[in-house]
């Protein structure tokens, strides 16, 4: 007799607890937060707070599980949740979009690293009309700070057209001023790009919800 497949919520959590809760669809998410479930979701108190859910985001599904003791298809769901609201809040310009609202593009960057507990290196390429290209991190370091490469930053504008692009990391710390480092990267990475004619924009810092701007601080 032929075994009972398998609920596709199941394989749904399996893919989440394998790859990450960003790598199922919008589908998929829905599909996972409505698995049924046997009786009322109960969380530890400490597993319901916000550290608890930035926890969440920032680490495995089976590790948030282990710590707070909450079960495997409950962290899913919590997972699945805040995903969905990140993207729902979150809209990543897409490319051809002019970037013409400095408080689109900070708001994009804000939720997309303020949790990451590594440093992320970034740039979003842009044409001669500020149309996004591309956006990619390029660079990922430890808690307190990332090796930046400017020749790798010049080959990607290069690879891309660029005529202008924005830099962007975030600080884990959260910490929002940049540090000596960060403003000598900037000379170095403005200088570098320069020479083949790309214009660099802005350098944002991201550290929770503070996002500071060179170009607003006038150094740039």
């Amino acid at each position: 007799m032929d075994k009972p497949a398998r609920p596709t919520w199941i394989s749904l959590q399996n893919k989440a607890l394998a790859h990450g809760i960003g790598a199922l669809s919008q589908h998929e998410l829905l599909q996972l937060i409505g698995a049924p479930q046997r009786g009322p979701m109960t969380l530890p108190e400490e597993a319901s707070g916000s550290d608890a859910l930035r926890v969440l985001k920032q680490s495995a599904i089976g590790e948030f599980s282990r710590h707070y003791h909450v079960g495997i298809g409950t962290a899913c769901k919590l997972a699945a949740c805040l995903e969905l609201g990140t993207r729902y809040w979150c809209q990543p310009p897409r490319p051809g979009q002019a970037l013409n609202d400095p408080e689109q593009v900070r708001h994009w960057l804000r939720t997309e690293l303020r949790d990451r507990p590594r440093e992320i290196f970034g740039c979003l390429y842009l044409d001669a009309r500020h149309r996004l290209i591309r956006y990619e991190e390029l660079f990922a370091g430890g808690l307190d700070g990332a090796d930046v490469h400017p020749r790798v930053v010049v080959q990607q504008a290069l690879r891309h057209q660029a005529a202008a692009a924005i830099l962007v990391h975030n600080h884990p710390s959260g910490h929002p001023e940049p540090s000596a480092a960060d403003h000598a990267l900037t000379v170095r990475l403005k200088q570098a790009l320069a020479l083949v004619d790309i214009r660099v924009l802005d350098h944002f810092i991201v550290a929770g919800n503070a996002v500071t701007s060179f170009a607003e601080r006038g150094w740039l």
